[in-house]
């Protein structure tokens, strides 16, 4: 194609035809400026779609995530709303008129669990990636808005979390007290931890009323305190989860 073009002005030249050289040469320029466009249209058009591409790939991603979240969330809390339930069995029985040390005794011996669950993750892989890309700029403003607020929020209920996690445990330590639950009706779990028989008998007919009383009335307040507040940074983050997960499956057209 090039050899052609070349022959047709070589031809021109030596015909002495300057104006129509010249009308061919600028048929010839303009015939390249519009290749070049067409070729930047159709790289635009590649890029866009790739985006595109990017874009609808880290949503599905995206939604999955908070799918995840949304059931996890669901979980942790019902073992939130059981723990405090415990707890407030305790709180109403310790709070009677007619509630003894003995009362207290066998609530820390046999039915006070310490244990629970301090973690609060929650599944930012898609959003991290999309903000350490930059592939947060591919989406529309209004989704892009919503996703940087949606994780702004994320990470505040965590830290949220977190902190009274790390409160309460400092609190608890410093007691310096390991109490666990050597119940019957204690999971098999608890069962094969708990240290039974004379030692713990001894252990306990030994334990300062004062000590004790102390220790398990700042705890189980404590731990329903941290419980409640962490409780209500998960229902807040579940809302959210499900409202963002309502604006991406349901994209206003």
């Amino acid at each position: 194609m090039i050899s052609f073009f070349r022959k047709i002005r070589q031809k021109l030249l030596a015909q002495n035809r300057v104006t129509r050289y010249l009308v061919y040469a600028l048929g010839e320029i303009l015939l390249v400026t519009i290749g070049i466009l067409i070729a930047l249209q159709v790289n635009n058009w590649n890029e866009k779609r790739k985006q595109k591409l990017s874009v609808d790939a880290a949503i599905n991603s995206l939604i999955e995530d908070l799918k995840l979240d949304s059931l996890q969330l669901m979980e942790e809390m019902a073992s939130i709303d059981k723990d405090l339930e415990r707890l407030d069995g305790f709180r109403i029985r310790l709070s009677k008129p007619n509630s003894t040390v003995d009362t207290l005794r066998h609530i820390a011996r046999y039915e006070y669990l310490p244990f629970f669950d301090p973690s609060n993750e929650r599944n930012r892989n898609t959003i991290v990636s999309l903000l350490s890309t930059g592939s947060i700029g591919y989406f529309d403003e209004e989704v892009k808005k919503k996703i940087l607020k949606f994780s702004t929020l994320q990470l505040k209920e965590i830290k949220v979390m977190d902190e009274n996690v790390r409160i309460f445990l400092d609190i608890q330590n410093s007691f310096g007290e390991g109490i666990g639950a050597q119940s019957d009706n204690s999971d098999p779990w608890i069962q094969s931890i708990a240290i039974t028989g004379p030692l713990a008998d001894l252990y306990w007919k030994n334990k300062d009323d004062k000590e004790l009383l102390n220790y398990m009335l700042n705890t189980i307040s404590g731990k329903m305190l941290m419980q409640k507040i962490i409780l209500f940074s998960k229902l807040r983050l579940l809302e959210e989860t499900n409202e963002m997960l309502d604006f991406l499956q349901n994209p206003k057209k």
